[in-house]
């Protein structure tokens, strides 16, 4: 994963655990998994 994508899924994943509203449950390894497969061509 290059550094522009890990700084994406990191201000994601700290935007989804501070939201209060509902409790998220996340886990990061998760979070790089489905961005990654975001980018990935078909």
């Amino acid at each position: 994963m290059t550094s522009k994508s890990e700084h994406l899924v990191d201000l994601i994943f700290k935007k989804l655990k501070n939201y209060k509203n509902k409790k998220i449950f996340l886990e990061k390894e998760n979070l790089d998994k489905f961005v990654i497969s975001l980018f990935k061509e078909n």
